[in-house]
């Protein structure tokens, strides 16, 4: 149906797939996850009245049901395409830059501060470096392949330790971090990482939980 108030059509041209949606596919997400996708990119084909966006935009955000040539979206929820981004590049910014930002501003993170980050060389991973970095932050991130530590290394990220192995990371960390503490931990593993990571905060640390499965109360 024609859309109304601040509802969009989107013409899909890129979609960004992440873990939420790896989880919705194998049945393991907790809870209704609702469909696939989320993270879009287009050009605007019908808008509302109320949208403040016109046919033929260039746009990205996040849509409802964007694994599809049309998908409906709210305009709030979208904004205008910067030029030097493509589609492509434009539907990975969404989820891992807002996830991001709302992280670290629930931990306060400021200049100084040390941080943990498990699975550093994925989306959030990589998008947590260089905000920590544009912070003046100094962050641990782990990993799991050797190739993987040679991405962090050259992003710089100060530590790298093991995402495989809980007990290697629970070795190497408190060498890292020089015997103080992390003011904050962001994690998306889970067993003995959690309780390891734990033991990593000092008073007042902030653990920020990504994952889905095995969730402490």
């Amino acid at each position: 149906s024609p859309p109304h108030g601040h509802e969009v059509l989107l013409r899909v041209r890129s979609v960004g797939l992440n873990f939420r949606d790896v989880l919705n596919v194998l049945g393991e997400y907790p809870g209704d996850p609702g469909p696939p996708g989320g993270d879009a990119a287009g050009v605007t084909e019908e808008t509302g009245v109320t949208a403040g966006l016109v046919g033929g935009n260039s746009v990205y955000g996040l849509a409802n049901a964007p694994l599809a040539s049309i998908a409906s979206a709210t305009a709030l929820l979208l904004a205008l395409k910067p030029r030097r981004l493509s589609f492509e590049q434009a539907s990975t910014t969404p989820s891992t830059w807002s996830t991001t930002h709302v992280a670290l501003e629930r931990v306060c993170l400021r200049a100084g501060c040390e941080l943990v980050v498990h699975a550093a060389s994925g989306g959030i991973g990589l998008t947590m470096a260089e905000y920590a970095h544009w912070l003046h932050t100094s962050i641990l991130g782990t990993a799991g392949q050797p190739r993987k530590h040679c991405l962090l290394r050259s992003l710089g990220v100060r530590g790298q330790g093991s995402s495989r192995a809980a007990s290697a990371f629970g070795h190497g960390a408190p060498r890292l971090v020089r015997s103080y503490r992390s003011h904050a931990v962001l994690n998306s593993l889970s067993h003995d990482f959690i309780s390891v990571s734990f033991a990593l905060l000092c008073e007042r640390g902030a653990f920020q939980e990504l994952g889905k499965r095995q969730v402490w109360a």
